[in-house]
């Protein structure tokens, strides 16, 4: 129990939620794979199984769509796991001291529905019968898989915006316009979530947020206005900057310096022409 408090101590949150991110990444994007090559299998698909059985485009199909069910249900089994040090929301609930019940209920969804049994049963960490026949196959239907990975994200997104604060939905919008584009691991787009570019009129949103929270956000900074020496407000998280009566987004962030700014003549907008410096 001891090493367990010291371990939970020693973890870093971000570092914590980022592998938890990445590892629901993966199985969200099984889900997806599985998904698509579910509907590619029903249009090959005919009325005659025999000659389905023939069809060697259907039978990879098949196969992929078990190789994908295996590894969904794997990875969904892993996230429930009650143990410390591991990448699974009992570690983060610990972690955070918070969403302990939502965990649970997760746990015991997964452990109802037999997911873990059938991993230890049939895919990983496989339990060895005494005789052949002994254990009988586990049937998950698709609608739990599709059950399991929502409470999983739903619950992801709960602790993102115990971490992120009210950034996280609107970077959690950015992730699914991004989560069909297969360039690079699913795990890496995920851990770097909170890092995606959020256009200007979210992060004004995002910004009074947080300060009906009460959190501090702006801060007096030098700078140059149109030619002339100016002491303005701006938030340099999020890249912005209160100029009167207006609050007007930088296009880049987050904001460490703001040699100047200048004003068209005619349109009154921040032009191009801002020099801001970024981290």
């Amino acid at each position: 129990m001891a090493d367990e408090r010291l371990r939970v101590a020693r973890t870093g949150t971000d570092v914590l939620v980022a592998n938890l991110r990445g590892e629901l990444g993966e199985a969200l994007t099984t889900w997806l794979l599985l998904r698509h090559f579910m509907a590619s299998a029903s249009k090959l698909q005919s009325d005659d199984p025999a000659a389905d059985l023939k069809n060697r485009e259907l039978a990879f199909l098949w196969l992929l769509k078990g190789k994908l069910r295996d590894e969904l249900i794997a990875r969904l089994s892993e996230l429930p796991d009650e143990k410390i040090g591991r990448t699974n929301f009992h570690f983060a609930a610990r972690k955070l001291q918070q969403f302990d019940a939502d965990a649970k209920a997760f746990t015991r969804f997964v452990v109802k529905h037999k997911l873990r049994q059938k991993r230890n049963q049939e895919i990983a960490h496989r339990e060895q019968p005494e005789q052949f026949f002994q254990q009988q196959d586990i049937q998950i239907p698709y609608r739990t898989l599709v059950k399991a990975m929502a409470m999983a994200l739903h619950l992801m997104k709960r602790i993102d915006r115990a971490v992120l604060g009210p950034a996280a939905p609107f970077l959690w919008r950015q992730a699914r316009k991004r989560r069909y584009d297969l360039s690079g691991p699913p795990r890496a787009m995920y851990m770097l979530v909170p890092y995606f570019h959020l256009p200007g009129d979210e992060r004004l949103k995002i910004a009074e947020q947080e300060q009906a929270e009460g959190k501090v956000i702006w801060a007096e900074i030098d700078t140059i206005i149109n030619g002339q020496p100016a002491r303005v407000l701006a938030c340099k998280e999020w890249g912005l900057l209160v100029l009167g009566d207006r609050c007007l987004p930088l296009p880049q962030y987050p904001l460490q310096k703001l040699e100047c700014v200048t004003f068209g003549d005619a349109d009154s907008t921040l032009r191009p022409a801002a020099d801001v410096s970024n981290p």
